[in-house]
């Protein structure tokens, strides 16, 4: 499965809006037709240390249900870097129109130097 990074966003995104320490995002809280998708990019975040949780193991080809609990710092990090709708479609829109592939350092550093170039335009009309 190719990764799909505006699946990472709502993941990261929908983890940050659990309330409390005992809320965790789980396979269940999303439609059974993206489970696969979805179960797919949690345990992605979970390697990559964006977010503190388990994948529940078992054999077979169904999706693995998980259970993440919050965010880690870079996942605060990292989600504060695309958070902004504006920021992120821009972020996007670099990588295709330099035909680069997307990783969370390059997509972090493109999505800080298009938020940098926003702000200065902002700065600039005052």
């Amino acid at each position: 499965m190719k990764r799909n990074w505006d699946v990472v966003r709502e993941l990261l995104t929908k983890m940050e809006e659990c309330s409390g320490p005992g809320d965790t995002l789980s396979l269940s809280s999303f439609p059974s037709e993206r489970s696969a998708e979805v179960s797919y990019h949690a345990e992605l975040l979970l390697e990559a240390g964006l977010v503190d949780g388990q994948m529940s193991r078992a054999i077979s080809r169904d999706p693995h249900d998980f259970f993440l609990r919050r965010l880690t710092w870079n996942g605060h990090e990292f989600l504060d870097s695309i958070r902004s709708d504006n920021v992120w479609e821009k972020t996007k829109k670099v990588f295709v129109s330099k035909g680069i592939e997307m990783t969370v350092d390059l997509v972090k550093f493109v999505a800080t130097e298009v938020a940098s170039a926003v702000l200065k335009g902002a700065i600039g009309g005052y």
